[in-house]
């Protein structure tokens, strides 16, 4: 860290969110022992603000405020101004960002906390404006002159506010009341039948907007479509809603990828910016989709979005970029986005000798949905598929014309200023990544999408490991959590994120690793990754569960922070619920090492997991997942590994969805079993056999 000299010590970080504010004239800390006992020494209120780098909002603030040499001078003469990466301390984000629900009722970023410096809040917001707009919006000189007037005269006031926050905090929001049902867990047509409501049956999707993906909840819908358990109109609109989005603006139409949400009801103007989460998510449901709904639109979503992870997202160290930001010349979408003259060249530029798009001109403008007037602002066209066209569209003429005016549109943005690209790394993000390539291999049954698919892992696998992996005791052979009396001892651990020499893991970051290495071993067949399995399971049962609750961070290292240990709920917020993600992976432990005290560890998370989930099933889609099966429905399916060789056995595993877990024996014979927690059902010997038992039997024609 730079010296007491360098007022603005963010210089010397490698986050790139960081890096964006090092110019400010505000004595910006990173977040760091040295800022807090400050504010101690001097007895002066902390202003913690939270954001990323490709936070549009951030941008905005930073512009107006934080470049602002009045604003400096008054949040640097009464306040200790630390900065904090969202994606680098995540638990910090998360804490005030519930702190922030108690004062305002809403949350996001750029998040702005004031807080006594024991770090207790007194008051937490997110964006306010330099200037008002209008005559009930508070400005931020504004804001932090009150503040810093409350906390000098009603230091007490203040000080007791802030005791509230933290005891409410403690408590919890979400409703300690049971949800009444009959059995393990609702059916799923209860739940899709108590949220219909809220379809919005023009556009697809639930509810107003701003509209977000939702990508576990729609995965488990699809899941259960696969199932047959789900009625035909509660499976159009889960399909109608998939199709509107990827024909809308959310979905990049002419690079592939997902955009964060779409600030309109239709899906077609979405925020801009681009996270790596988002595209595991996007993989992991189309995929499963495509077995059901094998479309033109689909396919091409999944290949053009692997394309586009290798192409934009994947680092040369092997390892996946956390984001790309909305703006790009100071302006958010000006990247993405055509004029009407601007689509007309570009399709009259990339054209070939038969001008076979400058033929078909106007009636791509019209399946794009281009005019002059625009859907964005200043005439530009975020570039969407018109609905109304879907039959035009999908044939194999209008569909090869759609790809090829795709082609000639990203030509023309690849002379364009791209947006940022963060190239942080975050541990968590990257096992998802490669839980979402392995569904993708299983899953997709075009080979040219599962060839791109095992590329893309082949190439990261390695990649990953090295970055995000302690070296300490790291072996060829595989990674050993669990050796030590402490987490401090003889272990191997995660690192969060590259950007941090030093710090700690989450349980985020533990989990969706204990979830790549279970879906890797169930596509490899190496031991390695089941045993990998295992261990995690085990440190995090020691680290991260105390009685009946997942915590954020390892139980032993709690006590290094001010700000609480807190509790993981079932909701989905980003991304997928860490919390739900493990009870599922424990029930899965359960049937491959066939041990019932997998069970027994979660049963008091998974019972106020479910109860936390049917409050709004929507958002906790990854609960949905994993609570929806009972115990006795999980199987193990035990094959010979060499049957991973056998295209015959590699096409028919999308049969099998998360609850069968795949396991393999190196055994000398071909013998096969499905088996329960109690006994094995079917086994047989042989690939033909296996197949003939499984597959379903087609009825003979009565002569």
């Amino acid at each position: 860290m730079a010296g007491e000299g360098s007022f603005n010590r963010l210089k010397s970080e490698k986050s790139m969110y960081l890096k964006q504010h090092q110019d400010n004239p505000i004595h910006w800390y990173s977040y760091c022992p040295e800022a807090i006992q400050k504010a101690k020494d001097e007895n002066k209120p902390i202003f913690l603000s939270v954001g990323y780098s490709s936070c549009h909002w951030c941008h905005v603030m930073s512009q107006e405020s934080f470049s602002n040499n009045d604003v400096a001078d008054f949040l640097n003469k009464n306040f200790i101004s630390i900065k904090v990466d969202k994606e680098e301390f995540p638990d910090i984000d998360s804490y005030y960002q519930q702190a922030c629900q108690l004062f305002s009722q809403s949350g996001g970023w750029p998040l702005s906390a004031f807080l006594l410096p024991d770090m207790k809040p007194f008051f937490v917001g997110t964006y306010y404006p330099l200037v008002s707009q209008n005559k009930n919006e508070t400005t931020f000189p504004e804001l932090i002159g009150e503040l810093n007037r409350a906390y000098s005269e009603e230091r007490d006031k203040v000080e007791e506010n802030a005791n509230k926050v933290t005891e409410a905090l403690k408590e919890g929001f979400i409703s300690k009341e049971k949800v009444e049902f009959q059995g393990h867990f609702p059916q799923p047509m209860s739940i899709l039948e108590a949220i219909s409501e809220f379809k919005d049956k023009e556009n697809g999707g639930y509810g107003e907007a701003p509209k977000f993906p939702n990508f576990s909840f729609y995965e488990w819908a699809i899941e259960q479509m696969i199932e047959g358990m789900v009625s035909q109109e509660e499976g159009e609109h889960i399909i109608k809603s998939i199709e509107t989005m990827m024909m809308g603006g959310i979905y990049d139409q002419v690079r592939g990828g997902i955009h964060r949400y779409s600030v309109d009801k239709e899906w077609k103007v979405p925020h801009f910016e681009k996270m790596l989460y988002d595209q595991a998510g996007l993989l992991k449901m189309l995929t499963k989709l495509s077995l059901i709904f094998p479309s033109p639109l689909i396919f091409d979503g999944i290949m053009d979005t692997l394309d586009y992870l290798e192409k934009e997202m994947l680092s040369e160290e092997k390892y996946f970029f956390s984001a790309q930001d909305a703006d790009s010349e100071g302006m958010e979408g000006a990247y993405f986005t055509f004029s009407k003259e601007e689509f007309e060249d570009s399709l009259n530029r990339g054209d070939d000798k038969e001008e076979v798009l400058g033929k078909h001109l106007d009636q791509l403008k019209k399946w794009f949905n281009i005019t002059d007037e625009g859907n964005f602002h200043s005439g530009l066209n975020v570039i969407s598929l018109n609905l109304e066209e879907k039959e035009n569209l999908f044939s194999q003429k209008g569909w090869n014309l759609i790809r090829k005016a795709k082609e000639s549109l990203l030509s023309e943005r690849r002379e364009r200023i791209p947006p940022q690209t963060d190239r942080k790394g975050v541990a968590s993000w990257n096992f998802m990544i490669m839980s979402a390539l392995v569904d993708t291999l299983q899953y997709t049954q075009i080979p040219a999408i599962r060839h791109k698919a095992s590329l893309l892992f082949n190439k990261a696998l390695e990649g990953i490991y090295k970055n995000f992996l302690n070296e300490n005791n790291k072996t060829p052979n595989g990674i050993n959590l669990v050796d030590g009396e402490t987490i401090q001892e003889n272990t191997t651990s995660i690192r969060h994120t590259n950007t941090l020499e030093e710090g700690f893991s989450f349980i985020e970051d533990y989990v969706f690793f204990a979830e790549a290495q279970v879906r890797i071993y169930e596509v490899t067949g190496n031991p390695v990754f089941k045993e990998n399995f295992k261990d995690t399971l085990t440190f995090i049962e020691k680290e991260f569960i105390d009685e009946g609750s997942i915590l954020t961070r390892p139980k032993s290292l709690e006590d290094l922070h001010l700000y609480p240990n807190q509790k993981v709920n079932a909701f989905d917020n980003s991304y997928r619920s860490p919390t739900s993600t493990l009870i599922g992976l424990f029930r899965r432990a359960a049937i491959l090492f066939l041990d019932k005290d997998y069970l027994e560890i979660i049963e008091k998370i998974k019972e106020i997991s479910i109860h936390e989930s049917l409050k709004n099933p929507i958002g906790s889609g990854e609960a949905l997942r994993s609570l929806t099966y009972p115990d006795d429905v999980y199987r193990v399916v035990k094959v010979p590994v060499k049957w991973l060789n056998e295209a015959d056995f590699a096409s028919f595993i999308n049969f099998f969805q998360h609850r069968f877990v795949l396991d393999f024996h190196n055994e000398n014979n071909e013998e096969w079993q499905i088996c329960n927690m109690e006994a094995c059902e079917l086994q047989g010997e042989g690939l033909k056999n296996f197949l003939g038992t499984l597959s379903p039997k087609e009825e003979k024609e009565e002569e």
